[in-house]
This record gives structure tokens, C-alpha cells and sequence, in this order.
């Protein structure tokens, strides 16, 4: 039985950023980019459903709502992650 959940992740100004299939247990530290289900910042590629190429790939993605900035993307153990600012982002089961 896998050991993973989708989840929502909101800024705290309430804005939905996406959903991501957490493995495992404990706090949101990372976010790698594959694992990313449904994306409404624009880090991935809408048609694609993959990482864009790096230079329109936004580095520190910020919130469409507020504009406060959710963390920096990082390369984490060989794959694309986004490293997440604590404070920043809201948490929630689905």
C-alpha cells in the first residue's frame, strides 16, 4: 500500500498554488517537480505536464496572488525541487 497523499498547497493569502503527492510523513520541507499533480503558480509546463527549459523557468516562483515569494528551485538528490520558504505556504489534506 503506498505510503504518499495528494495534497493543497495555499499561500497564506489563501491562494491555491498547487497539489502535490507528498511520500511519506512530516513537514513540507521540498517539493519535487515531477510530483507536482495540478499547478496554478507556472512552474510547469501546462501543455506538457513537465519542467519548462531553464530560462523562462522561474527560479523563485512567487505567489499569482500576493506575490510573496513560495521558496527557490534547486537540483535535490538528481531531480528539479522546489525548496519551500517555511511560513509561506498553508497545508491541506485532501
Amino acid at each position: 500500500m503506498p505510503k504518499g497523499r495528494v495534497i493543497k498547497i495555499r499561500c497564506q493569502c489563501g491562494q491555491l498554488l498547487f497539489k502535490y503527492y507528498k511520500g511519506g510523513r512530516g513537514r513540507l520541507i521540498k517539493c519535487y517537480l515531477d510530483e507536482i499533480r495540478e499547478d496554478h503558480v507556472g512552474i510547469l509546463d501546462a501543455e506538457a505536464g513537465r519542467e519548462l527549459a531553464s530560462p523562462p523557468h522561474p527560479e523563485r516562483p512567487a505567489c499569482p496572488g500576493c506575490g510573496k515569494e513560495l521558496g527557490i528551485i534547486r537540483m535535490v538528490r538528481g531531480r528539479p525541487a522546489l525548496k519551500i520558504n517555511q511560513g509561506a505556504v498553508q497545508v491541506t489534506r485532501i
